[in-house]
């Protein structure tokens, strides 16, 4: 998942040293190609990439993208009906503590409250406003955490449903709010449709959400440099053969495949391409073998 800001460091400093993570590698601010993120002309960004403390074999990253130039633009998404991506999920053993350290790190609680598989959700932004799903689960070691989802609010799911299939995406649950209290939504009959899905050997889930009332709305952010969460990336083994493929069966791109260099980092250069779901939710093909990222 990409976090973009205009502060790589204070961004990785909260998710490492009060949210239990830690940075594998950090590829440096430099000059590049736009295009490949659909921007004319260079841009100048570095990221650094952030695991919980399982690792990159198991766990899902977050991309902490700084933007130099162009500059990050906007303010990360806080109606959660507004259709786009709305906030990273994180587990922790014991919720009290870590939202006593998040409010310590200037973090705002948007909202507390249960769902139907939770036990409890507190709705928080960080000091840029990027907001993070929390719950409390026991098993979990002290001193660590889990990424547990990526939310992403929907237009229509009958719509949405097949194309996450489409890339691979299991169903595991669904589920139908009947209020929004626990993600800011204080419409007293507020109502949403759920459903969570993930991929085969993935531990993170997708939770798509389609509110019925007050009605899903608006569309995904186009800009690369939108500040919070903009895109996320799956793995595949060949991106070249998996966008011939997928290509050669209706789907449409954004853009061709590139190769990148991730310099400072031991990764390999790969292959990327992009594509979006139906409201426009960018999604990235990254050239990642599970044979490289697997025990």
């Amino acid at each position: 998942m990409c976090y973009c800001c205009d502060d790589t460091d204070e961004a990785v400093d909260f998710l490492v040293n009060v949210l239990d993570m830690r940075e594998v590698m950090r590829n440096p601010l430099h000059p590049s190609d736009g295009s490949l993120l659909g921007i004319d002309g260079e841009i100048v960004s570095g990221a650094a990439f952030v695991y919980d403390k399982r690792g990159p074999r198991t766990s899902p990253s977050v991309e902490v993208q700084e933007w130099v130039s162009p500059t990050v633009i906007g303010t990360p998404m806080r109606d959660a009906t507004h259709v786009g991506m709305q906030s990273l999920g994180v587990a922790v053993p014991d919720l009290a503590d870590t939202l006593k350290r998040m409010m310590a790190a200037n973090c705002t609680i948007v909202a507390d409250g249960r769902t139907d598989w939770t036990d409890r959700w507190v709705t928080v932004a960080d000091p840029t406003g990027t907001l993070f799903d929390m719950f409390e689960d026991a098993t979990i070691p002290v001193g660590e955490s889990r990424m547990r989802h990526l939310r992403i609010t929907i237009t229509d799911l009958e719509t949405s449903l097949p194309w996450y299939r489409g890339i691979g995406f299991e169903e595991v649950a669904r589920h139908e709010w009947t209020s929004g209290a626990h993600v800011g939504v204080e419409q007293a009959d507020a109502s949403a449709s759920i459903v969570r899905m993930r991929l085969p050997d993935e531990p993170c889930e997708v939770v798509l959400t389609q509110w019925n009332n007050p009605r899903s709305h608006g569309r995904h952010p186009e800009h690369a440099n939108q500040a919070g969460l903009f895109r996320t990336a799956v793995g595949v083994d060949d991106t070249v053969r998996s966008y011939e493929e997928f290509v050669a069966a209706g789907w449409t791109f954004e853009r061709e495949p590139r190769q990148v260099e991730l310099s400072g980092t031991k990764v390999p250069d790969m292959w990327i391409c992009f594509l979006n779901d139906p409201d426009g939710v960018p999604f990235e093909f990254v050239q990642r073998p599970r044979s490289a990222f697997r025990p």
